[in-house]
């Protein structure tokens, strides 16, 4: 619990709030596009082809940040002491999982000449993280601070599956739009949902619960 309470984790958060404070004073009808991710594509078609390096790479640490930390809720509750060296290994395990997954599709992309699938899957995968980052974080920073932790200390396994089912769900609007859902190919989609989807995650899940 002292690692909530940690001048490292205000930090963190702090960066977090800066980041989107930056992305709002460069645009500010980006944050408001992205909220509306659920029932439109337009973040991904506009933004992520003119982005920056280095805005790209400031959003990649801010992601990471965000998802360690709901990832640190799921196993604090499971009676990991939270420390900055086992963040840090959750922050390493997320960023091996994510280039594993998107080098593995690029792979495919390749291999099946089928570019233009990977650009739409990256750009989809991207957007469906930063938008998860936005929901999140409020919430990150209102269960971090209120009544000094006490809502992490009691209930941080009903708000990392909370904030799970929120990313669960922007996934399956991600799969929507790549047409994984269609019905004319649903062995072979069913194959890959088994094979790039859901079979990472569940390593991902056993790979963190070796942290200690």
């Amino acid at each position: 619990m002292d690692f909530y309470l940690n001048d490292i984790y205000t930090v963190l958060l702090m960066y977090s709030i800066s980041f989107f404070g930056m992305i709002m004073f460069l645009d500010k009808k980006r944050l408001w596009i992205m909220l509306e991710y659920i029932i439109n594509q337009k973040y991904a078609v506009l933004y992520y082809r003119k982005d920056t390096a280095f805005l790209t790479f400031l959003g990649v640490i801010h992601t990471l940040i965000i998802f360690g930390i709901t990832v640190s809720f799921y196993l604090f509750s499971t009676g990991l002491q939270i420390s900055h060296l086992s963040f840090m290994l959750i922050i390493v395990a997320l960023v091996c999982f994510f280039i594993i997954k998107l080098l593995t599709i690029y792979l495919l992309a390749l291999l099946f000449d089928i570019p233009d699938y990977y650009r739409k899957y990256y750009y989809e995968c991207t957007t469906s993280l930063i938008f998860c980052s936005i929901l999140f974080l409020p919430i990150i920073i209102f269960v971090s601070y209120f009544n000094n932790g006490i809502i992490i200390h009691n209930f941080s396994i009903y708000i990392s599956y909370f904030l799970g089912s929120l990313y669960l769900i922007s996934q399956i609007v991600m799969l929507n739009r790549l047409n994984l859902f269609s019905i004319s190919h649903i062995f072979y989609n069913i194959l890959y949902l088994c094979a790039l989807e859901v079979l990472p995650c569940l390593v991902l899940f056993n790979v963190l619960r070796l942290i200690n």
